[in-house]
């Protein structure tokens, strides 16, 4: 492609390079010559006019390029050139602002320099965007950056490092700036050769509208503009600099002209300061104090007469030694501490201070010092030896004072008539937690320990206990009242107060006071062990019986009607048996709680003992049946809180509740029958089938007096030969006689002969069964062995019932061995029967004794088979001999078609597991 150039373009955009080169050279004189942020200032702005000066030459350069298709220039990219240019210039000036460089930092800068102008003169091609790319001639390339390099090289040892050179000031500046001007057009059109563009390339940017030569001169105007607002900002500094320096050295000179004058004016005063010398050590001589002169490092340069005989030491001897040698080692560091204040200070500094004598004793001394006009220190010190031993008489006596009050146990302080704290014992701090005494002397201590009362409401000081009795001189004594902590902490104590004098007037207190507050712990948790239950923290019977004397009395007075609930918890004595008490004592305190979310605010909630609870209902109404109603209402509602589960750790428990009612008029009662009452209405809960609400009836009264009647009768039956044992045979199929099963009956002298209904589970609750059930079991192997020694009968086997809690004691099993030993009847003819409840109360330990039992010998019937719900679950694991069906099934199985299928049903599962079979039949005496 044809390109042609525009010479007078070419020829100013060499121009521009040299003039903007040198002026960029005066600012960088002008950098060199200054310091601080106007040496910034210069930096700057001679890296922005060598920037601006590289970016115009080549701008003006491709101006002149005229290739014979028309040109654009991306505005981006030309500006980014630009700012390539002026980063490239100024890190050449950084170089130049440096005192001293070596020769390779100098490289280093000019590679940096050069590669950043290469940069400006590619991205300025680069700006012009052409399609297909403009390429370049490898070596061409390489040869521009090298002159770029080399230019920059040359211009930073030209201005550093050419001392060879002869010109100075603006004649080197010149040809610097035309030699650097010169290198950056030759690295411009150098690589200008080495462009090659495509016959068929265009530019992407929009042609430029306004004709190159004119846009040539528009640019160089402004950036000769620039140039010159530069030099004239570079030439106006320069003449500032030159004003400076001559202004200085007339000020020069006028300093030697004053120094002059002042040194004749020293002569005069160094006369007059003889004599006022003269006067001053006159003075010093016969002054009372012991006065010493010494320089900042502490050498004497004076001393009175008095130091000499204070100190015992001779004036030529003290001249040569230093203040220091006077002063004892530890207190050196205190007298050079002093020493330092003083330098540069005016006004005097007091201290107390030792001095040693001759003879190496310590004199307390009163030190004032202060800084002479000449540099030198100057010390007044006054012996205050008697003021010590007086000082340290009353510090003895005080401290003595201190540590009796320390000693006591006892908090004690003092107040003045404003309240204001004037001393306080170690007590005090201890009791009421202060760190120091610091913290309250000097203080109100009424807004500090006793602002309010026990119940928090604060009062006035002014209607402080305290107050008003110094006041008033008076003592005052208190215990029921509280100081407050630091903490906040309210402390019950006890105090007393005693009026202070001084000159036969009132002037504040002194107070005593103890803590109290463990004596009231005390009285608290004796209050708590007599009034209230450890376990669930309720009320217990002593407190529950104030209770209900107060309520009897409230209804008494006002007409209101209320209630006494007694409840129990069902079945209770399992959990704790298979669970144990730590399950227990947890399932009460959780019923202890839900009791207490049940009634309202002032309600009571007791323990009455074990698993039972009494709560009282005040001021339920006046009308009897609204008050039942009530009652009835609290009633259900505690027992629908009670049958909620109950979650004990990994364990979830059901309990229910039998809870007894009784209504409190007030009027003809005592707490003993309500008591009573309620126990009876609760029974009856229980006999109800438990889990029930029973309000008392005066008819069950008798139902429970015959019943505690024959409990009392019952436990005479056994010493008083009253028992006897039946013997109902059992037959097979056949009506052939198998053997016999034992029946206890209770003649009593009076009732005659006892249904076992009636005294059994009587004696099962009160545990008289064990006894009962050890003497059946040894009449009925007496029985035994006399069948086993007729020929007729020795075939035969005898069942005995055993009770559930006969069998679960642990001395059962060595019992039957005891009493097998003691008949010597055959275990193989002794058939010992439980019911199915009992087998599968504790399944595991029922097995353990069963096959124990079996070992000797013994066989084993299940009473009442069908009654249960589990049996059929451990039948297989059980060691059973026997099934008893129980007549329940047989009692209708001619007429009962169901009953008929049960009992074949048992039949033949019994048959399937080997086992034999027995149906109850009817019972004859």
């Amino acid at each position: 492609m044809l390109i042609s150039w525009n010479i007078p373009l070419v020829i100013l955009s060499v121009l521009l390079a040299m003039v903007g080169s040198y002026v960029a050279l005066v600012h960088a004189r002008r950098m060199r010559l200054s310091t601080g942020h106007t040496a910034n200032m210069w930096m700057l702005t001679g890296a922005a006019t060598l920037g601006v000066a590289i970016w115009a030459m080549h701008f003006l350069g491709m101006l002149a390029f005229h290739p014979p298709i028309p040109l654009g220039y991306d505005l981006w990219l030309t500006l980014l050139s630009l700012l390539v240019a002026f980063v490239a210039a100024l890190l050449g000036f950084k170089v130049l602002r440096e005192p001293r460089i070596s020769a390779r930092r100098i490289l280093f800068r000019a590679i940096l320099m050069g590669i950043g102008i290469s940069s400006m003169h590619y991205l300025g091609m680069a700006a012009l965007k052409m399609q297909p790319a403009i390429a370049y001639n490898p070596p061409v390339f390489v040869a521009s950056v090298l002159i770029a390099i080399a230019a920059s090289w040359g211009a930073l040892n030209f201005m550093y490092r050419a001392e060879w050179l002869k010109l100075h000031g603006t004649p080197r500046t010149l040809l610097g700036g035309a030699m650097l001007g010169l290198a950056i057009s030759a690295m411009h059109y150098v690589a200008m050769l080495g462009v090659r563009i495509a016959p068929d390339a265009v530019s992407r940017v929009d042609a430029l509208r306004i004709e190159p030569n004119v846009l040539g001169v528009m640019i160089a105007l402004t950036v000769l503009f620039w140039f010159g607002g530069g030099l004239l900002a570079s030439l106006f500094d320069q003449r500032m600099a030159r004003k400076n320096a001559r202004e200085l050295e007339s000020l020069e000179h006028k300093h030697k002209q004053l120094l002059r004058a002042s040194e004749e004016d020293a002569r005069m005063m160094i006369s007059a300061l003889r004599d006022s010398e003269e006067r001053m050590r006159m003075t010093l001589q016969n002054a009372p104090d012991a006065v010493f002169i010494t320089e900042q490092d502490g050498r004497i340069v004076y001393v009175n007469d008095h130091v000499l005989e204070l100190l015992g030491y001779e004036r030529s001897e003290l001249y040569v030694m230093s203040v220091f040698d006077l002063v004892p080692a530890d207190w050196r560091q205190t007298y050079r501490e002093v020493g330092n204040q003083l330098v540069g200070k005016a006004g005097r500094h007091e201290l107390e201070i030792r001095l040693l004598t001759r003879g190496g004793k310590k004199i307390p001394f009163e030190m004032n010092a202060a800084l002479l006009p000449n540099g030198r220190v100057f010390g007044s010190c006054r012996d205050i030896r008697e003021r010590k031993a007086a000082q340290q008489a009353l510090k003895d006596s005080q401290a003595h004072l201190q540590r009796l009050l320390d000693s006591m146990a006892e908090g004690m302080y003092g107040v003045d008539m404003q309240g204001n704290c004037t001393f306080v014992n170690a007590a005090f701090l201890s009791i009421l937690g202060f760190a120091g005494a610091e913290e309250v002397l000097g203080k109100h201590l009424h807004t500090l320990i006793h602002h309010s009362h026990t119940d928090g409401k604060p009062y006035l000081a002014a209607e402080c206990f305290i107050y008003q009795a110094f006041k008033q001189n008076q003592s005052a004594h208190c215990d029921n009242e509280v100081f407050w902590r630091k903490d906040g902490v309210a402390l019950p104590v006890e105090y007393w107060s005693h009026a202070t004098y001084k000159d036969g007037k009132v002037v504040g207190a002194v107070v005593t006071f103890l803590d109290i507050s463990a004596r009231r712990e005390k009285e608290r948790h004796i209050h708590q062990l007599a009034f209230y239950d450890v376990l669930t923290n309720l009320p217990n019977r002593r407190l529950l019986q104030e209770r209900v004397q107060q309520s009897m009395a409230v209804s008494a007075r006002n007409g209101r009607h209320a209630a006494l609930i007694l409840l129990d918890l069902d079945n209770f004595k399992k959990l704790n048996d298979s669970k144990g008490h730590e399950a227990g004592d947890r399932l009460l305190r959780e019923v202890a709680r839900r009791l207490q979310t049940c009634v309202r605010e002032g309600d009571t909630v007791a323990r009455w003992g074990g698993d039972e609870f009494v709560l009282v209902l005040d001021g339920l109404s006046t009308s009897p049946q609204e008050a039942a109603e009530h009652a009835e209402t609290a009633a259900e509602k505690i027992r629908e809180a009670l049958n909620q589960p109950y979650q004990l750790g990994e364990y979830t428990h059901h309990i229910s509740s039998s809870i007894g009612v009784v209504m409190l008029r007030g009027h003809g009662e005592n707490i003993e029958s309500l008591f009573k009452y309620a126990d009876i209405a609760m029974y009856q809960a229980k006999q109800a089938g438990r889990n029930s609400i029973r309000f008392y009836d005066p008819k069950m009264q008798a139902i429970i007096d015959a019943r505690l009647e024959l409990e009392s009768e019952l436990e005479h039956a056994l010493s008083g030969n009253q028992l006897c044992l039946y013997y109902q045979l059992q037959v097979d199929a056949q009506h052939r006689p198998l053997g016999a099963e034992v029946l206890m009956r209770w003649q009593h002298p009076q009732r005659g002969l006892v249904s076992p209904g009636e005294f059994i589970s009587l004696a099962e609750e009160t545990g008289q069964i064990v006894a009962m059930g050890g003497w059946a079991l040894r009449v009925a192997c007496l029985q035994l062995k006399a069948w086993q020694q007729d020929a007729q009968t020795c075939d035969l086997t005898l069942a005995v019932n055993v009770s559930a809690r006969q069998f679960r004691t642990a001395e059962f099993v060595p019992q039957v061995q005891s009493i097998l030993l003691e008949t010597g009847v055959k275990p193989s003819r002794l058939k010992l029967e439980l019911t199915e409840s009992t087998v599968l109360e504790n399944v595991e330990e029922t097995i353990e004794k069963m096959r124990e039992l079996k070992l000797l010998g013994i066989s084993f019937s299940m009473d009442d088979f069908g009654t249960g719900y589990s049996s059929l679950q451990y039948l297989k694991r059980l060691p059973l001999d026997q099934i008893k069906i129980d007549q329940s099934f047989v009692r209708d199985i001619a007429s009962d078609p169901n009953d008929a299928a049960i009992v074949q049903t048992i039949i033949a599962m019994t048959e399937a597991l080997g086992l034999n079979v027995i149906a109850e039949g009817v019972e004859t005496a």
